[in-house]
């Protein structure tokens, strides 16, 4: 189906529950596979009624809730039927079956009779025998139901049976209900026809020609088998009738005739006819149709497909057809005739009428088989048909086998197919063995045993192709003989097959086709002989894989494969061998030799003897002309080497031929395929035609050839300093190198022997030397002797004759000893070299740095020499280096960075090395600025720009071009000019203000922008220091300030020329010593970090002057004021430049004492009064005036010092006054209003009278300035009257009062003074004075401009605070210092005000704090914290302080939004403990007091506590308890020692203890932990008794008791008796136990003995310690026993200290 749609449902598996009326039908579900869920019930009927009753059945899904439903009803059987499909029935044909079927009255069929037990019979007929048999299913093959099957076991017949037939007639069956409740059912019967099984044949309807016959049979199927019957026959007879005539035909007539005999029946006309049996009806029959040919047509079998195939054999039948396509039976009497091409078809057999062919097919393609037929018909009927032939199928190979592997499709296979057409399709007759695909591939399952492929044509599937394919166990491994030598470095095969086991009655083994899965495991017994290769040999014909190894050294290994499967392990090994090439080492290919002189040939590797024979190994050198050469095998130790082979042949005749050599292993059992190595060699014995002399050049480290050799110069350069050898080298007449020439004479001869001469007794020696292929030759060497001069010298060599040693008679021609004979067979030959003495090459320059750019070409040149050299580096990535040899110098062009060595060899000279060069090749690692980077402004500095490669060094300023290099400035602060003539250099000029950066950039060989670490340019203001001039008196102090410079301003390092005068610090504060003159200069300098030079940015200097004072004045603004108003006063010189600053804070101090004659008039208040703040008399040399009234007054001032010997004051006085007089006047203010006027409003064309309050006491003008825009606004009539103009607008009014002293009163007026005011306030508390400002406080400085009448003018915009013209400042230091402000332009205008700093936060603790000190520091309204609370720990409320560890802390006073304030504090490392308080405890609040308990100061305070005694072995925790605390009342610290309750062991053993107990108290803080405070306290320790009870008898009238203790204890004992009747004896003390005494109890009434007594005390107390114990005596009654008891001591030890308190 293309696409199928299903139904949704939510459980994939329906399950069911049912329920049902139990009483009608019970339903038993039915559970399948094991589970609970049931899709199916078993329903029986339990009514016990024989009515009709209904139940229902409920069925619900268990997930679904689906419910379905079913009526079951039970009611009784009415009446039965016997079922069957048929109602004839065949003899000995196959069974019937027959069926019972119930009904209700209603006729409804019941469901199911399963239960029901049937009587079933044959009706017997009289006439007949028994015609039919009723039959078991177990005697039959049919199936029957379970139930049935069932019942015939037990011998019962149910609603089912089978029917035979025995014989022909009619049988009747008749079948019963044996149940009691229905035998009034009636039987059912049914009736069946038994006939014979008699076949026509053939048996279907028959189509004739006109004049066509065909032969019916009659047969009989008797026991299975068919019999044909005899025609005639008596009781069988056939017949034709219902003769139909065609239309065309002649009516009666028949259609056919009928032989009776034969059977036969002949077509006479077209029609149709009807032939049966005429006895019986009920036998087979069928009809004749008599038709008229129409066409032919073609089949072939098998197949039925004209695809045919060679080599098979074929039917090929031609069949007629009528109109209607039916097929015509063809009669022998029928011809036709068929045409089957020779060249493909073979006819095996065919038809006597030509319909039928049986056929073998020959040839492959296509074809044509042609049929017509020879009958009377008016139109013949021709035909063919064409026809395909392909090769037969073959698959290849036609058996596979694989060896089993556990994983599916492991082995694939692709089959190869022949034949057929091509398109297959593949089967496999067992899948789990071998799986097929479409296309032919094959894989294994993962079964073991055998699967037949099958490949069918698809244009004819009954073509195929099949093979056979095994998965088998293998069982065997087995190399198969192949070569087992080879070549190192070659790859050797070593195939493997496997064999698997055939599991059959033989137990065969075969071969697999592919075992590369396998896990086949290689070992050798040689390792390094020969390395396994990855991966295996692909199977082939022989083998199903393979090993491949790879020789690698020289000799034999053996080499074992193995294998296993389920527990059997198999394996195979092999021996294989490894040898070197052979080839040939000397001559390499061609050998040359003198006649009689020999040649040693030198062969090397091969195949080794074979290990496992090596009998059968062989080499042999053969040639060509035995006659001309002798050959002689060298042996050991010519031939050096064992795997080389060694060879003497000798020239005896002249002449050229070809020498063999052959080494290997001669085939054996062993070794079937043995490798057999060949190499040939010529062999040359000839005359010596040319001669070449060349110098012998020996390089250290190559073995490059001169090129003088090879340009053959006439002159040959040689060191002068060197002896140098010449090498003589012999030619043929083909210019082929001679090998050996020793059998001829040579003479040689030198030009100039004091250049260059030859030695007698050095003659020529022959010289065995490699020319580089391995092949020695003969040279001849002699030395020449130089002489350390330079020059030219020629040298000769001629060859004149054979050797006397040489044997004429050996030779093929005659050999002369004199030399240049013309008539001599033997030519001399000679040659000639001049000589050229030089010294050896040297490089130039040696080292280079060269920048890496492709643009960039250096030259380095090589000096003396020979002239020919080999340039090389040592890295060719680097540099790339070009000799130019006509100029003699390399060019070197960079790469990359890197380091490399360019060496020049000196190819024609013998040098003792290389000359060498260090070429180093780096890109842009870095950049340098040199230069001053705080530059003042208006000044130039130079700059230094170096480009530093990678070995930070400085590359040439030539490479500057190449790398774009530029030097920028972030901002134009600084002006960059170049240095002309120095490309590493610019100017930089500073001209503006700021801070800028400048940067290298450069551009690399890539073009990328390289930009150096910006390096920082402030260009600072000109550093000034102020003020210019400094004056001070003997012990003034004053603070050098400066202005300008860099910023943030560098360290400044203040010097003066005379330090008699005064002195300065590193701050630039001075203090004046003596009177006289010095220069103080500051210098802004620094170190720079790339130098680390000191580098002065800039410098200045002021003058200062010490002086004795010569009076003083007091300087007052103006001595004119207005009421109401403020004006600052202050103490100076009698010069300018001595201000407060001169005297104000000098040591010993003065003090400033101000008196005024009227108060009414003016206030004197000292300076920072507004802040509450009350100055000392040395402070108050600036003061206030307050204007109160109009008037009149004077004021004085007297300065004192303090120590007049101190030369402060000129003449050593101790006092100067000066006096002035000031004048209080009124305001100027417009009338009548009650505020000075700000705006007059006026209407239009009005009068208004001016009046002010200094009418009639001073000239009072008005000035209205108008504008030529409002001059029509307001005018003045001169005498006070404002007059208004008709237009509207605005005027500005002047008013001036001109006071009869001089002074004008305007409103624009130019400042006269200025006045410094403090701020904030600050608030203490009553009867307490603030004399100095606290430490840490912020103060705000306002400063107020006053005109020339003291009004205030707040229009001038200054200083540097949050207002323009006001100036913050902190305390930060302890002392006194001057603040003063003036005006630049106008320096008259200036105030100076003493500002005192101290300490506000009490009590002083500067000194003398340590570890553990409790502080109270007092408060009202603020709240206290620290800058770290690791050293001490404060109440933020309280203001109490406990001190933790050692550092220094700050303690802060915060009133929020007034004032903070701080102290630090600082604790030492050394070994110092807290006394407590740093205060009295008075000084410590009941806060104080409170905030003890939280922060717990005892903490600081470690306790211990130890006994003295070493000899007691009792740890002290085990007795006492310490606890440190805190006294605040006393403020001390003690440590709290309790004893704690005692174990009866401890008492014991501390009783005997005579110790004392230290305690320790150490401090715990930060980095220190030390002991404070140490000390012993007497400890006496309890006594101890062990009996504790005394039982006194007339046995034992006397009992001991024992007591332990120190001797100081059991000296003060005690032992008192509560009854008179106990006596108690002197203590007993043992000298050899000191610590023990004993007490003896008895009694002196002895009637006791009879009465018994009861319980009496007897105490031991220690007078000492107070410790009391008591002892339990009781006297028993006669035959009682006595003595000590046992323990029952329940007191507590008592002890000197209880609970003492160590205070430290």
């Amino acid at each position: 189906l293309p696409s199928i749609l299903l139904p949704y449902s939510h459980a994939s598996v329906l399950c069911y529950r049912y329920s049902t009326r139990p009483d009608v039908a019970t339903i038993e579900p039915e559970y399948k596979n094991g589970t609970d869920c049931s899709q199916a019930a078993l329903i029986s009927a339990r009514s016990t009624q024989p009515v009709r009753l209904t139940s229902i059945i409920i069925a619900e899904e268990t997930v679904t809730g689906q419910i379905l439903r079913c009526d079951t009803m039970v009611d009784v059987i009415s009446q039965i039927e016997i079922l069957s499909t048929t109602r004839e029935l065949y003899v000995d044909d196959s069974l019937l079956k027959l069926t019972v079927r119930a009904l209700d009255e209603e006729g409804n069929t019941f469901s199911s009779l399963e239960g029901f037990f049937f009587e079933w019979s044959i009706v017997k007929n009289e006439e007949s025998d028994t015609l039919t048999e009723i039959l078991k299913f177990s005697e039959a093959t049919y199936l029957p139901p379970a139930y049935i099957a069932k019942m015939e076991t037990e011998g019962k017949q149910g609603d089912i049976i089978l029917v035979s037939g025995l014989m022909t007639g009619t049988s009747t069956l008749k079948t019963r209900l044996q149940e009691a409740v229905y035998k009034t059912v009636p039987p059912a019967m049914i009736r069946l026809i038994i006939l014979e099984n008699i076949i026509l044949s053939p048996s279907y309807d028959i189509y004739l020609l006109v004049g066509a016959f065909i032969r019916y049979r009659v047969t009989k199927i008797v026991n299975g088998k068919m019999t044909e019957i005899e025609m005639p026959s008596d009781q069988y007879k056939l017949e034709l009738q219902n003769h139909v005539v065609d239309p065309d035909g002649e009516e009666g007539n028949p259609v056919a005739e009928l032989e009776p005999n034969s059977c036969t029946v002949t077509a006479l006309q077209k029609g149709q006819a009807n032939i049966h049996m005429q006895t019986l009806s009920h036998l087979p029959n069928c009809t004749i149709y008599v038709v008229e040919a129409a066409f032919l047509g073609f089949s072939v079998l098998p197949g039925d497909r004209w695809v045919l195939e060679m080599e098979r054999k074929y039917e090929i039948t031609v069949e007629v057809y009528d109109k209607k396509s039916n097929k015509v039976y063809l009669s022998d009497n029928l011809r036709i005739s068929t045409t089957l091409p020779e060249l493909h078809f073979s006819s095996l057999d065919f038809s006597k009428n030509g319909s039928y062919h049986y056929v073998d097919i020959l040839l492959d393609g296509r074809t044509v088989i042609n049929n017509d037929t020879k009958l009377d018909l008016p139109v013949p009927i021709t035909g063919h048909q064409d026809v395909i032939i392909y090769k037969p199928i073959i698959l290849k190979p036609r058996i596979l086998v694989f060896p089993w592997h556990p994983k599916p499709r492991s082995y694939r296979h692709i089959i190869q197919v022949t034949g057929g057409s091509g398109n297959f399709t593949w089967s496999s007759s067992n899948e789990s063995v071998a799986m097929v695909t479409v296309k032919g591939f094959i894989a294994t399952g993962d079964n073991r045993g055998f699967s037949i492929i099958q490949a069918r044509d698809v244009e004819n599937p009954v073509h195929f192709g099949e093979m056979t394919v095994y998965v088998l166990r293998p069982v065997s491994i087995e190399f198969v003989p192949s070569r087992v030598e080879i070549e190192i470095g070659q790859v050797l095969d070593l195939p493997i097959m496997v064999y698997g086991l055939l599991e059959t009655d033989n137990m065969e083994t075969v071969p697999v086709n592919n075992c590369t899965l396998m896990n086949i495991e290689v070992e050798v017994d040689k390792q390094g002989v020969f390395r396994t290769l990855e991966g295996r040999l692909e199977p082939g014909d022989e083998y199903c894989t393979g090993i491949q190894v790879q020789g690698e050294t020289q000799g034999h290994t053996l080499l074992t494969a193995s294998s296993g499967f389920m527990q059997i392990h198999f394996s195979s090994s092999i021996t294989i061998a490894a040898y070197h090439r052979l080839r040939a080492i000397d001559p390499v290919s061609v050998a040359v030799v003198t006649l009689t002189s020999s040649k040693e040939m030198l062969f090397e590797g091969g195949p080794r003897p074979w290990v496992l024979e090596p009998s059968r190994f062989f080499a042999d050198l053969s040639g060509e002309d035995w006659a001309k050469t002798i050959i002689k095998q060298l042996r050991a130790p010519l031939v050096k080497k064992k795997n080389q082979h060694g060879f003497r042949v000798i020239c005896v005749g002249l002449g050229e031929q070809f020498l063999t050599f052959r080494v290997g292993n001669k085939p054996s059992l062993l070794n079937p395929n043995p490798a057999v190595e060949p190499v040939q060699v010529k062999f040359v014995c000839a005359m010596p035609t040319s001669l070449t002399l060349t110098p012998v050049y020996k390089p250290h480290q190559l073995s490059l050839p001169c090129p003088l050799l090879q340009h053959n110069k006439q002159l040959v350069p040689v060191s002068f300093c060197r002896n140098s050898v010449l090498e003589l080298t012999a030619y043929d007449q083909h210019r082929r190198k001679f090998d050996n020439f020793t059998s001829l004479l040579v003479n040689w001869k030198s030009s100039n022997n004091s250049l260059a001469s030859f030695h007698v007794t050095k003659p020529m020696e022959m010289i065995s030397k490699d020319d580089g292929s391995g092949q020695r030759r003969q040279h001849g060497h002699r030395i020449v002797t130089v002489y350390r001069r330079k020059g030219t010298v020629s040298v000769s060599v001629c060859f004149v004759g054979y050797r006397k040693t040489v044997s004429p008679s050996t030779l093929n021609t005659v050999v002369s000893f004199t030399c240049l004979k013309p008539d001599a067979p033997f030519l001399p030959i000679s040659t000639t070299i001049d000589l050229l003495l030089v010294d050896d090459v040297s490089i130039v320059p040696g080292n280079l740095t060269i920048y890496n750019h492709p643009e960039i070409l250096e030259l380095i040149y090589l000096t003396e020499g020979s002239g020919y050299f080999f340039i090389n580096t040592t890295n060719s990535e680097i540099v790339n280096s070009t000799y130019v040899e006509i100029k003699n110098y390399v060019q070197l062009k960079p790469l990359q960075p890197g380091v490399v060595t360019l060496k020049a060899y000196d190819l024609c000279l013998t040098c003792v090395g290389p000359a060498r060069a260090q070429i180093h090749v780096s890109d842009i690692l870095d950049f340098e600025l040199d230069l001053i980077h705080k530059v003042e402004i208006g000044k130039s500095v130079l700059v230094h720009v170096r480009i530093l490669d990678f070995f930070k060094q400085p590359l040439l300023n030539r490479y500057f071009r190449y790398m774009d290099l530029n030097l920028q400035a972030a901002s134009p602060i600084v002006k960059l000019d170049s240095q002309p003539g120095r490309e590493e250099s610019d100017v930089q000029v500073a001209v503006a203000l700021g801070q800028t950066t400048l940067v290298v950039t450069v551009r690399d060989k890539n073009g990328r922008k390289l930009s150096s670490a910006p390096r920082q340019i402030e260009v600072f203001p000109p550093f000034r220091l102020i003020p210019r001039t400094v004056t001070l008196i003997i012990g003034g102090m004053m603070q050098v300030m400066s202005e300008g410079g860099p910023q943030p301003q560098s360290n400044i390092y203040f010097s003066i020329s005379n330090h008699s005068v005064a002195k300065v610090n590193d701050l630039g504060q001075l203090t004046a010593l003596v009177v006289g003159t010095a220069k103080v200069t500051g210098i802004v300098q620094a170190v720079d970090d790339d130098t680390g030079r000191v580098v002065v940015f800039s410098q200045d200097d002021v003058t200062v002057e010490v002086v004795q004072l010569k009076g003083i004045k007091i300087h007052a603004p103006v001595t004119r004021l207005k009421t109401g108003t403020q004006m600052p006063i202050y103490v100076m010189g009698l010069t300018s430049s001595q201000t407060p600053f001169s005297f104000g804070n000098a040591v010993p101090g003065l003090t400033f004492h101000w008196i005024t004659t009227k108060r009414d008039v003016i206030e004197l208040v000292p300076r920072h009064l507004e802040i509450t703040l009350q100055l000392s008399p040395e402070q108050n040399f600036a003061m206030v005036i307050h204007s109160i009234a109009q008037g009149k007054t004077g004021l004085k001032v007297t300065v004192k010092t303090l120590n007049p010997s101190a030369g402060q004051f000129e003449g050593n006085v101790g006092s100067f006054y000066d006096e002035i007089q000031m004048m209080v006047f009124g305001k100027l203010q417009l009338l009548p209003l009650s505020f000075p006027a700000e705006e007059i409003l006026m209407s239009p064309n009005t009068h208004l009278k001016l009046q002010t309050t200094r009418d009639g006491v001073a000239y009072v003008t008005y000035e209205v300035q108008n504008c030529h825009i409002n001059n029509s606004v307001i005018r003045e009539d001169g005498n006070g009257i404002l007059i208004s103009g008709p237009t509207t607008g605005s005027s500005t009014l002047k008013v001036t009062a001109l006071e009869y002293f001089g002074l004008n009163q305007t409103i624009v007026t130019p400042v006269a003074y200025l006045r410094i005011q403090s701020s904030p306030a600050l608030y203490v508390a009553k009867n307490e004075e603030l004399t100095a400002l606290p430490l840490g406080m912020t103060l705000t400085f306002t400063v107020h401009f006053y005109d020339l009448t003291g009004d205030k003018d707040d229009l001038l915009l200054i200083g540097p605070g949050t207002r323009n013209n006001s100036y913050v400042a902190q305390a930060a230091n302890v002392g006194l210092t001057l603040l003063g402000v003036w005006d630049k332009k106008h320096p008259g205008i200036a105030d100076y005000i003493p500002i005192p700093v101290q300490y506000a936060i009490w009590p002083n603790v500067t000194t003398h704090v340590v570890l553990s000190d409790v502080i109270c520091f007092t408060s009202e309204a603020g709240a206290w914290h620290l800058s770290t609370t690791d050293i001490l720990q404060i109440d933020p409320t309280s203001g109490l302080v406990v001190t933790r560890s050692s550092g220094t802390a700050t303690v802060y006073y915060d009133i929020p939004g007034v004032v903070r304030t701080y102290r630090e504090v600082t604790l030492p490392t050394f070994n110092i403990c807290g006394h407590g308080s740093s205060r009295s405890p008075r000084d410590c609040s009941s806060a104080h007091m409170k905030s003890m308990e939280m922060l717990k100061p005892e903490t600081n305070i470690v306790c211990t506590v130890q006994f003295s005694n070493p000899m007691l072995d009792i740890l002290t925790l085990s007795v006492f308890t310490v606890e440190p605390a805190f006294v605040a009342d006393k403020g001390q610290y003690s440590c709290i020692i309790t004893i704690k309750e005692l174990s009866d062991s401890v008492r014991r053993d501390l009783s005997t203890g005579d110790t004392f107990v230290s305690v320790k108290a150490s401090v715990l803080g930060g980095h220190y932990t030390g002991q404070c405070g140490r000390t012993e306290i007497s400890f006496i320790p309890g006594f101890y008794m062990n009996e504790l009870v005394v039982i006194l008898s007339s046995r034992e009238p006397t009992a001991n008791i024992t007591v332990f203790g120190i001797y100081r204890v059991l000296i003060k004992l005690e032992v008192r008796a509560e009854s008179s009747s106990i006596v108690v004896s002197e203590p007993i003390q043992s000298p050899a136990v000191p610590n023990m005494v004993t007490y003896t109890l008895s009694t002196t009434n002895f009637s006791l003995f009879q009465q018994g007594l009861g319980l009496s005390n007897v105490t031991v107390v220690s007078t000492l310690t107070g410790q009391a114990v008591d002892v339990f005596v009781t006297v028993l009654r006669n035959g009682g026993g006595g003595g000590a008891g046992g323990k029952t001591q329940h007191d507590c030890l008592t002890t000197a200290l209880a609970m003492t308190s160590v205070r430290f």
